[in-house]
């Protein structure tokens, strides 16, 4: 179950936005499970979170789940599970590398693409890959030279690559055709907009004519069944490079989780960054979030690609097929 935080740090803001309270340096949250007669006792101390089961009646840590694996095991575990991953969301963050740079950088491809790295190679957790879902092509990969410099490798125009190469923080691509590919040293020697510049260019060799969305929306800070009864248009933060026309399917995360609109993009005002949406249908329980895992959505922490898979159900539900 410790699983939900692997590659994860706590954020003091978000900690408090998800009910935790302070005491004396030490986070803590209590969440009521199994009908209230059980809580879960999470905490983050020194940013290392950790938990207990406490049986309400008595007062004290409640170990039986641990050691049994009857059917209220069972359900006391899934029930942990699921709480634990609704915390990790919302109140951590996620770090995929041990470079400082390497991390900023993929969480703006996160918001620009929302698209996170793929950890493809066993044994390796440094080696990051960016690839476009739509096709599976890569555009980018960070990974630790032998030497401990961390890199990220961008595919670009070979003109490009022979201009930049000339400039520091560019580097002959490494493990990669030196011709297309370049490497870019993560050590603050480039600024990340510039790095981002490059990822851009890197990114639209990939690019298909895909252009169906998932974002998330959160039931306790917006109501958008609300915004959606009093109007067919509502106003959104553009995300990523969504355009005119694009199909947006909207998630409504805990304790929701389901798609519950698709809409289309009507108006998107890049500078801005603000967008409007026309609502085309409103789903009900078709997709919760068990049928978006088996059609390959495994997360919606921001907006990103829909998978093929589930975009032609999701299509078939509005009648576009």
């Amino acid at each position: 179950m410790e699983q939900a935080w692997r590659r994860k740090r706590p954020v003091g803001s978000k900690l408090e936005e998800a009910g935790f309270e302070n005491k004396n340096g030490v986070w803590e949250k209590r969440v009521p499970i199994m009908a209230g007669d059980f809580e879960l006792v999470v905490r983050v101390e020194n940013e290392v979170p950790s938990f207990h089961v406490l049986d309400v009646a008595f007062g004290e840590e409640y170990i039986g789940y641990k050691v049994t694996d009857g059917e209220f095991a069972l359900r006391m575990k899934e029930e942990i599970e699921r709480v634990l991953k609704t915390i990790a969301q919302e109140a951590f963050e996620d770090v995929w590398f041990d470079n400082a740079q390497a991390n900023r950088i993929a969480h703006r491809i996160l918001e620009a693409y929302g698209d996170e790295p793929q950890f493809l190679f066993k044994n390796d957790e440094q080696t990051g890959v960016f690839r476009n879902p739509d096709n599976d092509k890569w555009y980018g990969i960070v990974l630790a030279r032998k030497d401990k410099t961390t890199l990220l490798n961008v595919k670009l125009d070979k003109e490009r690559v022979k201009m930049l190469l000339e400039r520091e923080g560019y580097e002959p691509a490494y493990h990669m055709n030196k011709t297309y590919w370049i490497s870019i040293r993560l050590d603050d020697t480039l600024p990340d907009i510039e790095i981002m510049e490059r990822v851009g260019e890197s990114h639209r060799l990939t690019q298909t004519s895909a252009k169906s969305w998932v974002i998330p929306s959160k039931p306790s800070v917006y109501d958008v069944e609300k915004a959606f009864r009093e109007s067919d248009t509502i106003t959104w933060h553009r995300k990523a490079s969504m355009q005119k026309g694009d199909l947006v399917f909207i998630y409504l995360s805990a304790p929701i989780q389901k798609i519950r609109f698709a809409c289309q993009v009507v108006e998107a005002d890049e500078k801005a960054k603000r967008m409007k949406l026309r609502k085309i249908k409103r789903y009900d329980d078709e997709f919760p979030i068990e049928r978006l895992k088996e059609n390959g959505l495994l997360a919606v922490r921001s907006a990103r690609h829909v998978p093929k898979a589930l975009e032609t159900l999701l299509l078939e539900k509005m009648g576009k097929t």
